[in-house]
């Protein structure tokens, strides 16, 4: 079968372990496509890939979603950070999960992406995709900013506030639960909307349906947008960013001897050890 192994092109780590994890897949019989993630010629160099390999990080695997989910690729993450929550596992089990892709013995675990929409005047809308979160925050100045949020174009609240973190489920477990919001199990479409650092508003998370859509309106700047905190954008007054589910989906290959997800929540978030491994 042909994989495409994606890299991050600014990680020499992650460039040398996809480089020899790539001769040995291929003295397998795998047909292997060495790919950079955000490179203008990603789609091509995809093409005919039946699943994708990210080495990285968490952060990596933020970048393969965004990039492989709208060619409907599905990812399997080789954890080369410190986290490792989104990855399926090491390095050092990457060829037994090859084995049970090929041989069949895997899934494919789709989770939610949010699609986000800056509208500004009569400029042209930019639109991006977010797998963990969207985020309207303060700029440099350390102040609070407000913020006039809309579901299904119906008012709901103004915040005052550090930010407003709309998350999806995967993202409930990253910047969405260190600052109170709810755990939701990742095969959840659900969204969920928290305030970060509230000032005499409305200081709790809520949790919206899958096919809601979410109006933020910036009332004060300097402020910014984030996307899984890697894509940022400044804000100004009257910048309305609009966020619902996208129609792709980031699919994660899950093989029978990976960790299932409260395994990893305990291990990785919680720091408990004990229990089954």
């Amino acid at each position: 079968m042909k994989l495409a192994f994606a890299i991050r092109p600014d990680w020499d780590v992650a460039i040398d372990a996809a480089r020899e994890a790539a001769r040995r897949a291929r003295a397998s019989g795998h047909v292997v496509a060495e790919v950079r993630l955000e490179s203008a010629a990603l789609a091509r160099d995809v093409t005919g890939a039946e699943g994708a390999i990210g080495f990285g990080g968490d952060g990596t695997m933020l970048r393969a979603a965004r990039s492989l989910a709208p060619l409907g690729i599905p990812i399997l993450g080789v954890n080369l950070g410190r986290l490792g929550f989104l990855a399926g596992g090491s390095i050092k089990e990457l060829d037994g999960f090859l084995a049970d892709i090929a041989a069949g013995r895997f899934t494919c675990e789709d989770r939610t992406l949010l699609q986000a929409k800056l509208r500004r005047g009569a400029a042209p809308d930019l639109e991006a995709l977010a797998l963990n979160d969207v985020v309207v925050a303060r700029g440099k100045e350390v102040r609070s900013i407000h913020i006039d949020v809309k579901i299904d174009g119906a008012p709901f609240t103004v915040y005052w506030a550090d930010g407003l973190i709309v998350a999806t489920a995967t993202g409930s477990t990253a910047y969405g639960m260190s600052v109170g919001g709810p755990l939701i199990i990742p095969s959840s479409r659900a969204m969920m909307m928290v305030p970060v650092a509230p000032h005499l508003s409305f200081p709790n998370a809520v949790v919206l349906d899958v096919d809601q859509t979410i109006a933020l309106e910036v009332l004060d700047e300097p402020a910014r947008l984030s996307l899984d905190g890697q894509e940022e954008h400044d804000l100004h007054v009257g910048d309305r960013i609009e966020v619902r589910r996208a129609q792709a989906v980031a699919r994660f290959v899950r093989t029978a001897t990976m960790r299932p997800f409260l395994t990893l929540l305990r291990k990785k978030i919680l720091k408990e050890e004990g229990g089954p491994a």
